[in-house]
This record gives structure tokens, C-alpha cells and sequence, in this order.
């Protein structure tokens, strides 16, 4: 009887994608984070990419107190820059992503109190409601 290998038995690799999880969503992703940010890339669930960009985007509509330090994006250019990594990523469908465009566009339009609740009645609901499909390769 051989003696069990403790050691070479921890470092195997091991492969965990299971697809199950991978057909709820249950996949972690990596995208690259906004510039300024302290940290190159941010990890995430796939499923939880929408309320994702509607936290970040909601953050930078309140505006950075410290204006030398930390993220200095716009509510527009926060959500562009997700619009690219989701394309980059290929999280989402092409219809998806131009209507994400379209309605950065249309935030950047909108100017004080107005930009708030254009947030409020159109993205935050869209954003919410994205549910990623399969990546597709």
C-alpha cells in the first residue's frame, strides 16, 4: 500500500466550471476597472453585471468628494466604459449594447436635477432588468 501524496494531491489542478453554473449565470467574471481606479481589473458574476454598472454609474452621480484622488468619470462615461468591456467581454447581444450607447447618450444630454431622473427612470430599470446570456466565444 502506497502512502497518500499530500502534498502533490493539493496542487493539481482542478477544473471548477461547472455547467450547471455556468447555464444560471453563477460565472465569474473579470473586466478592467475605470481609470483612476486603485485596482486594474474587478471580478464579478456574470448575473449580477447589471446592478453592477447601475451601483457604479449611481456612485458617480453623486460625484467623488475628493476631486485630486479617486474616479473622476462622469455618470455617461462610467456607463460607456461598460458598454465597451461588456463588447469587449462579449456579455451581452449587439442590440443590448447600442441601446446602452443610446441611453449614455441621452445622460450626457441631460444636465442637474434632470440627469437624476432620467437615471431613475430609464437606466436604473434597464440596467436591472439585464440578465446576460451565454458568452459567446
Amino acid at each position: 500500500m502506497e502512502p497518500i501524496k499530500v502534498a502533490e494531491a493539493q496542487h493539481e489542478p482542478r477544473d471548477w466550471a461547472y455547467p450547471s453554473l455556468a447555464a444560471s449565470g453563477i460565472v465569474e467574471i473579470e473586466l478592467p476597472t475605470l481609470p483612476g481606479s486603485p485596482n486594474p481589473t474587478e471580478r464579478l458574476h456574470a448575473r449580477d453585471f447589471g446592478s453592477h454598472v447601475a451601483g457604479a454609474v449611481e456612485r458617480s452621480l453623486h460625484g467623488n468628494p475628493y476631486p485630486r484622488s479617486g474616479l473622476q468619470q462622469g455618470p455617461a462615461q462610467v456607463l460607456q466604459h461598460y458598454v465597451a468591456t461588456a463588447r469587449g467581454a462579449k456579455l451581452l447581444d449587439e442590440k443590448t449594447l447600442d441601446y446602452m450607447g443610446r441611453l449614455s447618450k441621452e445622460l450626457t444630454a441631460e444636465k442637474g436635477e434632470h440627469r437624476r431622473t432620467y437615471f431613475k427612470t430609464m437606466v436604473l430599470p434597464f440596467l436591472r432588468g439585464l440578465k446576460p446570456g451565454p458568452r459567446q466565444k
